[in-house]
């Protein structure tokens, strides 16, 4: 490396070639050529003496000469003429050791040939300078677009800038927020952090915008910001670039993993504080919010154990613009972590699903030392993105910054989280304040939490859990009047003076007493004072009309709600052009009714395209009905951007029939959501299809596809509709029924939407949509008879997706394939939708082994009771039957029958004479379990029976169900005692206390609650309040002294049944807990998971005595023998093992019950709709002469018989009629045929039911209202 040594008098020289062990401190000039390479100083000139000829390229190399002796520096160097170019050696050396001369310069200066420090030239270089002078010239400067000044900013540890005129500008660390912003590198990767915590695209990304003067140079500038090496070959063009990428992939290919393994993680892009969507919404105006700012940056700055900042304030206080000026200090500061802003109605931001993920990828990327840590994170937890809350705060965040290590100092990181209020799941809400306190836990880093609300009941209760030691709250409303007025005062001026300027006003408009009066109205809030505004703006010549309106509105002792309230209304009367008939008033209020119902109802934002596509009206009427309503929303210039809402509080007040007064405005939220969901099938009956985006192929993956074409072919209004429909029909209390508009849609594109779902990228969501469809039939307030087609239909659609989303999520048209192939034959898509199957499988047949059936989601055991004498055992199952066993044989005894759907929960009365179980068809049933018969049958409940329990003196039986209620019934007679509402939660798990006196529910909602039944009204006595996920079991000791719970976070507690205090967490389970339960003796507790293993632990110290390993399937039932002997447990995939619990070592396995495993689910047991199946017999047939209402087939797959609405039945053979069957006087409902194919039965409207001999067509039995008729042959 050759320097340019500086001599005493001013001038300076080229050294010889310096090896570097004796390389003296020199400094290091950046700078960009000049446009005419010829005018700089090359080492030729230096050589020749031939400097003074080029005064532009020579006054760059005396500035950094005379900058090096300020700082103390005789030896300095310029690349423009320490290099021979005329040496391709020391060209090749030069440039690829050039990052490390940078990298060990003592001083770097940047010199900005194109950036003045002056406004005009002329001026004394040692007077004080603004940046407001030269900044713009600054971010526009031609340095920060050259390829080759990358490195040169990277490299040194540190970089001052310089104008043209010699005057210092700043350095790295000064200029950071604006270098951040001009180059988009991270703070942590400016201020000096190791390049290799970046991963090889940001890199890459850095450079986008950057230009070289050769085309080699653009591979050959980024060698030292990728430390590798390669040949350089000038006169290769773009080839360079293609062997750098050789080379980086070769030396990353570990950063190229961790770059996948971060895309694995869901990111709602929109979340953060500077996203595209919130980069035009305002942070506070200079002097406004000052002194509540002030102490946001103590506690900030303060190393307490406040972790959390709670900023609380009423709708429209301007909490959100607050979040949004912490989150830019901070940004600029290089200190946030991350942020992530709730919207309600704002889809991905609407929901806690991608909460903890997105946090996790941007602290992957401000964060950059972090990002090893949270990449080895999703490598142990694959699969993360399931878990729950609490576990994805402590393994994506709290554990990887935990791992990293600074030598100097404790940094700090602030997380924002803005409007947690607008997150739509509270049991979310109140996990997400519990697990945040666990920030304190760093000792090595100084992690800050800061979040804004409305001060809603359920955040106030959850925060107040928080020890004081570890929060600071502030109440925003609660903020001196005088200073908020102020600062209203400040933002109404500002406003005004923008107004002032674009319509030419006078300089005082509107004048000081109207700004104190609009202040007085906004009543604290800067929603109002926003809104007033942007109406007052949006009247162009008429604003003082507008202004006079809102200060006549005004109602004097009002609150500032009714004063935001009031401002809407004014805005949309003002909106309605009052020169209209009444007729077309009627239709102009009909239409905006329509048109803001669907906007502010929306589950996610779309633009005024597709929302015209998506509800069928006029893009025009749109356009028309929105003109004038720029006031309240966010209405792009371009139709194919989303429409928002300014804020949510006027979506608050459009729905809310009480605060909207005039009710030509008002809009039915029901209404709305219904009129959206019909537009959501509408739409996707309408488009899907097979192979839409029409890929041919079936083994296409997704990752392969356009994401251009895909959005082509499934346009967003139609995503829309495939992820939202069933959210909208929820929340406008449909209820669905059996051959309903619903009904026919799903039966006819199940399939299809399937695919769409997929090719979209929403495969996680699938699942979720189906089961709330599923669940919506089910809780439907109609008998459930009324969804006896649909109800298997989607139970079937269910099985169909777990068992093959793996394979569709990455190759979408394998849902006309692979899965419909392999699809068992029970399950009724099999048959419903065969015409689906690709062509190339039509004539596969596929080969079933010898072996047990595979079971599914729906095939388990639900629940086990032992007999006092322990001598058997019963468990509900999927069937409708209660099943019993002999423990001693393993043998089956009996089932009890009756129920419609599967028996989800089974009871064992205390005396032994009486088996009870809760069903899905909402029954509870009693049986005498020596007889089997029926002691009674309940309506109990309006959802699933998830658990059902006797008094320990057998007097009560009680259930608990989705319908969120506990009944209690006289155990004798059936008869219902009492009602216990669980507080709006779903009850998962119910159990008595020893004495009788209290019953422990556990709920969705992550709460255990314990209610005294003793008394004449029930009230609860504890609530258990520690869990992050549902709970699923609960469970008292039979001493009485603890209460057990096991929850989806994987944990299990024991809590005192006195106090209610939480005593210990039994940690150890990879999965949900599912069950849990004591000894008899209370000295064991013993658990199971969707792990797949039993554990049992000791209740007072913790430790795990025993790890139960032999189950192939999640355990979702574990129950003692009364005698302590035996350990029974049950899973997913409906088997029963028994432990010894001497040895801990498997007994054995309870038999299956012969035609359970027949009949697998209850597919077979089923008739099927004949909708698709009839248009392939009827071209050989004469058919029915009206509607098909069943088919089925024969167990020997040999004929089929059909039911009709003319009260006939045929029986088909090859597609041909064999017989028809005639007796029955109305339209048949339901046939059924024997196992051995013998046997036909059928029931009718007609009230009798039939069974015939199929092959003789003989009438054996008639069964009419009541009455047993026996017929001969």
């Amino acid at each position: 490396m050759r320097l340019l040594r500086r001599n005493v008098d001013g001038s300076f020289e080229l050294t010889k070639d310096i090896e570097e062990r004796t390389r003296p401190k020199y400094a290091i000039l950046s700078h960009t050529w000049l446009l005419d390479n010829d005018m700089e100083i090359s080492f030729i000139d230096l050589e020749q003496g031939n400097i003074q000829s080029k005064p532009a390229g020579l006054a760059k190399i005396q500035f950094c000469c005379e900058q090096a002796a300020k700082d103390g520096l005789e030896y300095f160097w310029v690349d423009t003429c320490c290099i021979d170019k005329q040496s391709s050696a020391e060209v090749s050396e030069a440039i690829t050791a050039m990052f490390s001369w940078y990298r060990n310069a003592s001083r770097c200066y940047a010199y900005l040939s194109d950036v003045s420090a002056f406004q005009t030239q002329g001026k004394d270089a040692d007077q004080d300078i603004s940046p407001h002078v030269w900044e713009s010239a600054f971010r526009s400067s031609r340095w920060f677009t050259r390829g080759w000044t990358l490195q040169e900013l990277l490299a040194p540890r540190s970089v001052e800038f310089f104008s043209y005129e010699g005057v210092r500008l700043g350095d790295k660390v000064s200029l950071l927020p604006v270098i951040h912003e001009i180059t988009g590198i991270p703070y942590e990767t400016l201020k000096g952090g190791d390049l290799s915590n970046i991963s090889v695209e940001q890199r890459f990304s850095w450079t986008a915008k950057r230009e070289t003067k050769r085309k080699e140079d653009k591979a050959y500038c980024l060698l030292g910001i990728f430390n590798v090496f390669m040949p350089l070959l000038y006169g290769e063009g773009d080839y360079a670039f293609y062997r750098l990428r050789q080379e980086v992939d070769k030396k990353y290919a570990e950063s190229t993993k961790s770059d996948h393994l971060l895309s694995m993680l869901p990111v709602a892009f929109e979340a953060a504080f500077n996203s595209r969507l919130n980069q035009h919404e305002p942070t506070c105006l200079p002097n406004t919010r000052a002194e509540l700012l002030a102490d946001i940056q103590k506690w900030v700055d303060s190393k307490d154990d406040r972790c959390i900042f709670w900023l609380n304030g009423i709708a429209g206080t301007g909490k959100s613009t607050i979040a949004r000026t912490v989150a830019r200090t901070y940004h600029e500061r290089g200190e946030l972590g991350a942020s992530f802003f709730f919207s309600r109605g704002g889809g991905d931001l609407s929901n806690a699903n991608k909460l903890f993920t997105t946090l996790a990828r941007q602290l992957a990327t401000r964060v950059p030392s972090a990002r090893r840590y949270i990449c080895e994170a999703i490598m142990r937890h694959e699969d993360v993105v399931e878990q729950s809350i609490r576990d994805q705060w402590e393994q994506l965040i709290i554990d990887p910054l935990s791992k990293i290590k600074y030598e100097v100092g404790c940094p700090t990181v602030l997380l924002v989280i803005d409007a947690l209020d607008e997150c739509s799941n509270e049991r979310d809400v109140r996990a997400i304040i519990r697990v945040l306190s666990a920030a304190r836990s760093l000792k090595n880093i100084h992690l800050r939490i800061f979040i804004t609300s409305r001060p809603e009941i359920l955040i106030r209760h959850s925060f107040r859990k928080i020890p004081e030691i570890e929060r600071e709250v502030f109440v925003l409303h609660e903020i001196s009047p005088t200073l908020v007025d102020r600062d209203l005062n400040i933002f109404f001026e500002n406003s005004f003076s923008a107004i002032r300027e674009e319509r030419d006003f006078e300089d005082d408009w509107p004048g000081m007493q109207i700004i104190k009066r609009l202040v007085e109205i906004s009543c604290g809030l800067f929603i109002w004072a926003s809104i007033a505004c942007r109406f007052i703006r949006e009247g162009r010549r008429l604003a003082m009309r507008r202004i006079n309106i809102l200060i006549k509105g005004y109602q004097s002792g009002e609150g500032p709600e009714k004063q935001l309230d009031q401002i809407y209304i004014n805005v949309l009367r003002n909106s309605i052009q009052q020169d209209y008939n009444e007729k077309e008033k009627e239709e102009i209020y009909a239409m905006l009714r329509e048109v803001l119902g669907c906007i502010v109802t929306l589950c996610a934002p779309l633009s005024m395209e597709s929302l015209a596509n998506l509800v069928a009206i006029p893009l025009n009427d749109i356009k028309d009905t929105l003109a004038d309503l720029h006031t309240i929303f966010n209405i792009p210039s371009q139709v194919s951007h989303p429409i928002r809402l300014h804020h949510p509080t006027f979506r608050d007040f459009i729905l809310d029939k009480k605060r909207c007064s005039d009710l030509e405005f008002w809009v039915d939220a029901k209404y709305s959501h219904k009129r959206l969901a019909d537009s959501c099938l509408d739409l996707m009956s309408k488009m899907l299809r097979r192979d839409i985006c029409d890929l041919r192929s079936p083994g296409t993956l997704v990752r392969d596809i356009d994401p251009d074409h895909i959005e082509q072919c499934i346009p967003s209004n139609l995503q829309y509709a495939c992820l939202y429909w069933v959210e909208h029909y929820r929340q406008s209390g449909l209820q669905p029924s059996d051959g309903d508009r619903i009904h026919r849609f799903f039966i006819k594109h199940f399939l299809h939407w399937v695919e769409a779902i997929n090719l979209i990228g929403k495969s996680a969501e699938m699942g979720a949509i189906i089961r709330m469809y599923h669940s919506l039939l089910a809780v439907s307030i109609m008998k459930p008879s009324s969804n006896v087609r649909q109800l298997p239909f989607v139970k079937d659609a269910r099985r169909f997706l777990f068992a093959f989303q793996n394979i569709i999520k990455q190759a979408p048209l394998q849902t006309y394939c692979a899965a419909l192939a392999f699809i068992p034959p029970t399950n009724e898509l099999k048959i419903h939708f065969r015409k689906q199957l690709h062509p190339w499988l039509k004539e596969v047949r596929i080969a079933e082994a010898d072996i047990p059936k595979p079971k599914d989601e729906f095939n388990y055991v639900s629940d086990l009771a032992f007999t006092p004498d322990s001598r058997k055992i019963a468990s509900g199952s999927n069937f409708e039957a209660v099943r019993l066993w002999d423990v001693s044989t393993r043998a089956t005894l009996c089932k009890y029958e009756g129920a419609t759907d599967k028996m989800s929960s089974v009871a064992i009365s205390p005396d032994g004479t009486t088996v009870a179980a809760g069903s899905d068809d909402f029954t509870v049933m009693a049986w005498d379990i020596r007889t089997g018969s029926l002691h009674y049958s309940i309506k109990a409940h309006s959802g699933w029976v998830n658990s059902v329990f006797f008094s320990p003196d057998g007097r009560m039986l009680a259930s608990g169900s989705m319908d969120e209620t506990v009944a209690i019934f006289d155990a004798a007679t059936g008869q219902e005692i009492r009602r216990i509402d669980n507080q709006s939660s779903c009850v998962n798990s119910a159990t008595f206390s020893t004495d009788g006196s209290l019953i422990a529910t556990g709920s969705v909602d992550q709460i255990v609650r314990i209610w005294d039944v003793s008394k004449e009204t029930e009230e609860i006595r504890l609530t258990l309040d520690g869990h992050t996920g549902c709970i699923n079991c609960v469970r008292f000791s039979q001493n009485g002294k603890l209460i057990i719970s096991g929850s989806d976070d994987m944990t299990i507690k024991l809590w005192d049944a006195i106090t209610g205090a939480e005593c210990i967490t039994l940690k150890g389970h990879t999965k949900k807990v599912m069950a849990v339960g004591f000894s008899p003796d209370s000295r064991l507790v013993v658990s199971g998971s969707e792990d797949k293993t039993v554990r049992v632990w000791n209740p007072k110290t913790g430790a795990m005595l025993s790890v139960l390993r032999d189950h192939t399937s999640g355990i979702n039932s574990v129950l003692f023998s009364p005698n302590s002997k035996i350990l029974a447990s049950s899973s997913f995939d409906d088997e029963v093992r028994l432990w010894d619990t001497d040895t801990w070592s498997l007994q054995g396995k309870l038999d299956d019950f012969e035609e359970d495993v027949i009949s697998g689910t209850l597919a077979t047991r089923r008739s099927y709709d004949f909708d698709v199946l009839s248009a392939e017999y009827s071209t050989q047939s004469k058919g029915h002469s009206e509607r098909v209402t069943r088919i089925v087939l024969s167990p020997d797959g040999q004929w089929l018989a059909s039911g009709s609405e003319d009260a006939t039945i045929k029986i088909w053979r090859n597609h041909i009629e064999h017989w028809a069957l005639k007796g029955h006087s109305s339209a048949i409902n339901d046939l059924a045929i024997s196992p051995d194919s013998c046997l036909l039965a059928s029931c009718s409207s007609d009230r009798t039911l039939r069974l015939c001999k199929r092959h003789l067509c003989d009438l054996l039995i008639e069964w009419e209202h009541g009455s047993l008729l026996l017929r001969r042959p």
